[in-house]
Formats: structure tokens, sequence, C-alpha cells
């Protein structure tokens, strides 16, 4: 009842906004210097639309925007889209979550929730994803289940970023930017035709320095940037009806990976802790981490290759393919406790390779628009985590037996995945519109998982014979290198995993579009992720069980209202989720202590409730605020230990989960921009603005009333951001100094629990810098 409230209080307002609207009917432009606001070209269900004539909930926002508010990464996307949140991970591979729908594993080859694209190509794991914001004309991040026409893995909605594009003219660009941490970011373009009918673009971005993170236990710092990025465009047109645009990006990244910052010692078994270890030092300000000496390093990197062909086949008929081939490879050794002791610092390495085709027919009958496809994707991938155990406080299983000093946890996987899918737009009248969309889905993963030592010592391989000595009687041997992980029958060997997965996606909308331009939409979808084989330390062959796919149901109202002659734009909607078999990391506990393992949530579900407001109601000033409220709830029970319809949380802490809230789902996200621009003489305006970002308070696991994971808790925090600055009133040239985090608060997404302590990942300190561009 009390959600039906708040859904009822909420249209009736944006209902009244509405009224407003039709109240004051204008033509749409595309300028803004006449006081309006501009109206977006997005392509959002694969062929170009009007924002607002596009009956979903999504945000654009243009290359200038991007830019002013010094969005680099997807990570800064949490500056302008509310409800996306950025967590990092221990590894290479960042955690997007859209709506409180996101999935935190760091595998490499693990389907994201929230899928990513770059002109409809897919960079299909999180790790592609790092250069994507490269030379940009624009980015749309759509909300909800996107499968239809996205595809799987896409519950939480997908990121799609269009690439600025050959010019007709040459054209050339040049941006660059210089922190007081000593960071240098430099980025430019080229772009304009070799022959009548080929066109080129070159993008080229690094960075380079800026270490911000400061070790609580000595004179050093860590966070230096080494990154390089780059993208070549060709577009090719030999006739009026044949295009063919080619895309090859990639990037390397060699700076200093994220340090973890502690929060307190607490030691499983303090006879064995290390000396010293519990005197390290929790960090206290943004800058505080630590690190072991001289360890840290990464030497990423990352290059896609991406074929299109557009043909024309009459007035009303397109066949477009998209082809592509990206891989993806990881080197990386990365400190895990937030202290200066070498405490199970982790070597990271692997790849993950895949090869995507999409072929497709759309076109347009009258009233109704049509597409019909199918898709193919082939994955590889080799994942390894080796973890340095010599400090550990549980290091000595058995009295006896010599402590075990290494563990090594890989995965090698194959999937295959194919896809037949359609869409229908059909005009119902001039105000109302109804579409369909449909999607088959069959996906088949293979892999081996493995737990071994590959110390010549091989101590872990002699408990492990131990482990079966106690439990049979007698041992298989287990070699160097050999996988120790036990089956049901206490052999040792490494482990199959095997899903093969089916399914439907579909999506219902209905449009109503009034006069003034406003449009009002509803729609239900259901939409998949697939399902995962998770690269865990196992002792036994449970912790290699995948996880199935999860599904969820959404039900969505909107409206999207320009108001006052387009000097106001209103987006408000409702939403509510319901999910079944959420994929979450959870826990085990044995005799090696925690350790981790994929399971499924039965049940869960999400409400809530999103609104933007742009406004431009002078000239000159431009602003935004947006908000997303989300209320969650585990509604079931999760039943991991046998006999019990309980499970553990990230602290191996027992509880039944029901009524939890879901993980990293802040219920309010509130992001704000405003940027005033005014003349001072010949083609030069001076500027002010800044942003804001709220993020209320979270928890990294599950948590509940009688087990609160107090440990866990994510405080909510508010970021402001200022710039001032001077530019050509015709956007040619623009310099700025900044102030990002103006108040330096200290601020982290995420928690982890080791087996001797606690630390988080910082995001970073107050910080002043300079940027400049210049455009021809």
């Amino acid at each position: 009842m009390r959600n039906f409230a708040t859904v009822s209080l909420f249209l009736a307002s944006s209902a009244s906004l509405v009224s407003m609207a039709s109240a004051q009917t204008a033509p749409q432009s595309n300028g803004t210097d006449d006081g309006r606001l501009g109206d977006i070209v997005v392509t959002a269900q694969k062929r170009e639309q009007s924002i607002n004539s596009v009956g979903l909930s999504l945000q654009a926002l243009s290359g200038a925007d991007l830019q002013k508010r010094r969005i680099d990464s997807a990570a800064d996307l949490v500056k302008a889209v509310p409800g996306f949140t950025f967590t990092p991970s221990p590894y290479a591979t960042p955690v997007y979550t859209l709506r409180g729908v996101g999935l935190y594993d760091s595998g490499l080859a693990v389907a994201p929730s929230v899928s990513v694209y770059i002109d409809e190509v897919p960079l299909a794991y999180p790790i592609m994803t790092l250069g994507g914001t490269l030379d940009l004309e624009r980015v749309e991040v759509l909300k909800g289940p996107q499968g239809t026409l996205f595809g799987q893995s896409s519950t939480g909605g997908a990121v799609n970023y269009i690439a600025a594009k050959p010019t007709s003219s040459f054209q050339y660009g040049i941006k660059g930017s210089l922190n007081e941490f000593g960071q240098v970011d430099a980025e430019g373009f080229i772009s304009g035709p070799i022959s009548p009918t080929l066109g080129a673009r070159l993008a080229v971005k690094t960075q380079q320095g800026g270490a911000w993170q400061k070790s609580t236990s000595r004179d050093d710092k860590l966070g230096d940037a080494r990154f390089l990025t780059g993208r070549l465009l060709l577009d090719w047109q030999p006739s009026d009806t044949l295009k063919f645009s080619f895309n090859a990006n990639g990037f390397i990244d060699k700076g200093d990976p994220l340090a973890p910052s502690l929060i307190r010692v607490a030691p499983t078994n303090p006879e064995l802790i290390a000396p010293g270890f519990d005197q390290s030092k929790p960090a206290r300000r943004p800058r505080d981490a630590d690190w072991p000496e001289g360890y840290p390093d990464r030497d990423n990197s990352f290059y896609q290759f991406a074929l299109r062909g557009d043909l024309q086949l009459s007035d009303n008929a397109k066949l477009t393919s998209i082809s592509s081939y990206q891989k993806a490879t990881a080197d990386e050794q990365l400190p895990f406790s937030g202290t200066p002791f070498p405490y199970q610092n982790i070597l990271h390495f692997g790849f993950v390779k895949s090869f995507n085709q999409e072929l497709r027919l759309s076109g347009d009958a009258g009233s109704l628009n049509w597409l019909v496809g199918a898709s193919y994707e082939h994955v590889k991938s080799d994942d390894h985590i080796r973890y340095d155990q010599r400090i550990v406080s549980n290091r000595v299983i058995i009295p006896g037996l010599p402590a075990y000093q290494d563990a090594h946890a890989s995965v090698a996987q194959k999937n295959e995945t194919y896809a037949f899918f359609g869409n229908l737009d059909y005009r119902l009248t001039d105000r109302l519109s109804a579409r369909v969309g449909l999607r088959y889905t069959h996906n088949k993963t293979t892999g081996v998982g493995c737990t071994f030592d590959d110390l010549p010592s091989n101590e872990l391989g002699f408990l492990f014979e131990a482990i079966q000595t106690s439990i049979k009687g007698s041992a298989v041997p287990i070699a160097p290198g050999d996988c120790v992980t036990l089956d049901d029958n206490a052999n040792p060997g490494p482990v199959p995993m095997r899903l093969s997965e089916g399914n439907v996606s579909w999506r219902f909308g209905l449009d109503y579009k009034l006069d003034s331009g406003a449009l009002f939409y509803a729609a239900v979808s259901r939409g998949y992720k697939q399902g995962i084989l998770p690269n865990v330390a196992a002792v036994q062959s449970a912790q290699y069980d995948p996880a199935v796919r999860e599904r969820l149901d959404a039900y969505e109202v909107g409206v999207k209202a320009p108001i006052a002659g387009r000097a106001l734009q209103v987006n408000a909607s409702a939403f509510y989720y319901d999910y079944k078999d959420k994929q979450i990391r959870g826990t085990v506990l044995n005799a090696f202590g925690k350790l981790e393992r994929e399971i499924n949530v039965p049940k869960s579900r999400v409400f809530g409730l999103e609104a933007e407001v742009q406004m431009r109601p002078i000239r000159g000033l431009n602003a935004s605020v947006g908000a997303t409220y989300l209320d969650s709830k585990i509604t079931s029970s999760i039943s991991t230990i046998p006999g019990t319809s309980e499970t553990y949380n990230s602290d191996g802490v027992q509880l039944d989960a029901k009524g939890a809230r879901i993980p990293f789902a802040p219920k309010y996200t509130v992001v704000g921009d405003a940027e005033y621009d005014w003349d001072i003489g010949g083609d030069t305006q001076a500027l002010i603005g800044g942003g804001l970002v709220y993020h209320s308070a979270d928890n990294g696991s599950l948590a509940t009333k009688a087990v609160p994971a107090t440990e866990f808790r994510i405080k909510p925090y508010t970021v402001i951001d200022l710039r001032a600055g001077l530019q050509a009133a015709d956007g040619r040239w623009r310099g700025t100094v900044w102030v990002s985090n103006v108040f330096n608060v200290l601020r982290w997404n995420t928690v982890f629990r080791t087996i001797d302590d606690y630390f988080r990942y910082q995001d970073r300190p107050r910080t002043v810098g300079v940027s400049i561009s210049y455009r021809n």
C-alpha cells in the first residue's frame, strides 16, 4: 500500500507538469541560442529518433556535456546518470550497476548485468570498456532490461557510446589537462576526407603521472597513470546505397593499480599473525592507503576490430551487418590488505577474446517500423588468480604439517551464443503507438576449474593428501601444479563445468504523445543474464557449481515533457522489477576459513522512482538535476547451508537473508550540474559552473536487522565539483580551472574482508586542475 500511494502521488505530480506543457505548445529546435533546450537524436532502438519520441527510460549526453562535466571514463557517469553506480574490484574488472541491478564479480569472462557498446558493437566484458569514452559524439544510457535489441546480459540496462565520425571537411582538435598531483591528460583527433568516397578519423589519448595515494607507513606514493588509447574510423561509401564503417581501437594500461585502504585488523588466528601486522594504520583521510613496497604493477591491454556494412535495399528496407573481434589481456600484481605487508598479494593474469556477428533487416511500411535479425557470439577465456598465503593466520590447517604458502585458482572456458530477434513499432493513431520486441537466445558454456599450488615445495598438495587420508583412509598423490579440489568422493582433480541455457526475452510498450510534445509511455519487459562459471579458490568441487541464468521482469510507466517553449524538460518514471535467481558472490565456510562461490537469490525485487529536470531559464544558464529512489528487498531465503534456510554474509556470519536489501543498491542517488556563461567582449565568454553527486548509505554485504554487517557499511556522501574559465562563443576553444571533491570528502563504494582484516577502495581526494581545448 505504501508503494502504491507513492506511485500515485508521483504520477499525479508528473501529470500536473504535463498539463503545464500542454498549455505551452512550441515548435522544436535543435539550437540553444534562442533560450531553448536542444533536441537530441538517439539510436536507442537501432534507428534514429528524437529522445522525446522514445518510450523508455533513456539519458543522453553530448560530447560537449561530457567535456563540461569532465566525464573521462565510464566510472565518471555517476556524475550525470542518477541510479548509475561504479564499484572498483580488486582486479581489472570494473562493476557497473543501474537501478540496483548489477553483478559484483571480478572474473575476466563473467558477463555483466549492464552491457556496454560502442556504435552498437559490444564491449562484451567490463575489462574491455576502459577506453570507451575517447572522442565521443554522445553517450546513451538505457535503463531497464534491453534484451530484445541488445541481447542477454543487459538486465540492468545498456551504455552505448557513439563515436565522433569522420567529417566531410578537414578538422582537428586537441584537449589537455593538468592536476595538482602531476597527472597530464592529452587528447587529439584529426578527421576528414581521403577521397570522395572515403573518410577517416583518428583519435588518440594518453594519461600520465598523478600519484595521489599516500602510504600510511612510509614516505611513498601510488597512483601514477600510464594509459594510452586510440581509435581509427574509416567510412567508405562506394555508392548511394552501400556504406561500410571500419573501427579499430584499443588501449594499453600500465598504470599503478589502486591500493586498498585499511579499515581495521581482525585476525582469524592471533597466534599466527605476522609480527607487526596488527600495528598497521587504518586509513583516515581520502589519500590514505598502503601496499608492499615495490609490489603493485600492471600491464593490461585491449584491441578491437569492427566492420559495419549498410545496404539500402529500397527506400523502405535496409540490410545491416556488424562483425567484430576483440581481445583483452590482463597481467597485474595487486596488493590485497591495505597494509605494508605482502599479505595475500595477488598475481592476476589471463585473457578473454570474442567474435561477434549481427545481421539484421530493418525498414518501415507506412505506420510500421520493423526489424528482424540474428546474432552469434563465440568467447574463449583463461583466467588465473594466484594468492600469496605466506603470512595469513590460518595457513596451518593440520597441526604438524608445513604451512601452505600459495593458492592458485584458474578457470578456462568457452562460450557460444546465438540469437534471433525482432521488433515492431506501430503507430495506431496520430497520438498512440505500440511496440513489441522478442528475442530467443541459446547459450552454451563449458569450462574447467582448478585450484593448485605451483610452488615446487607443494605444501598445499601435501595438505590435501592429508585431508584425503583423514576422510577416506587413503590419498591420491598430488604433484606441484596438480588440482587439489576434492569431489564428492574426496578425490582431487580439475572440475568440469557446463551450462546450456535458452531463454526468450520480450518487451511490450505503449506510447501516447500530446500536441505539446509530451510523451507518456508504459512498458513491460523480461530480460535475462546468462549463467556464470566461477573462478574461485575451491576446496570442494561444489564451489565450482555454476550460477544459473537470472531473470528480470520489469514494469515501468513514465513521462517526457518539454515545458515552457522547451526552456524546461521534465522526465519521470516509476518502475517495479521482479527478480528471479539474481546472481551474487556468496560465502562458504570450511577449515580454510571464509571462501567464495557463486549463488542465486531465488526471489528479490526493486521498486523505484526516477526524475530528471533540465532547464535553460535564461540565455547562458544551463542546469539539470536528476534523482533515483530505490527500495530493494530479497523476498526469499537463500539456502546454501544444508538443513537450513540460511546462508553466510561476506563476514562469514550465518543469517536468513529474507528481507535484506540487495547489496550495492543505494536508496537515493542525486546528480546535478549547472553552468552559466556570459559575453565579456568580442567572441569571448566567461563561465562558471559546478556539479553535485549524492549517494545515500549502502552495504557491500547481505545485511539484516539481526545481522547488520556494519563493517561493510558504505556511508552516505555528497561530493561537489566547481569550475570557472573562458571560452569562445562558437565553442572552438575553452579553458577552465576546476576543483573536484571541493570539501575533500572521504568516500568509498565497496568493502572487503580478508582472513585477517577489513579494507576498502577509496575515491580520489580534493583535486585542483586546469583544462584547455581547441578545435578548428
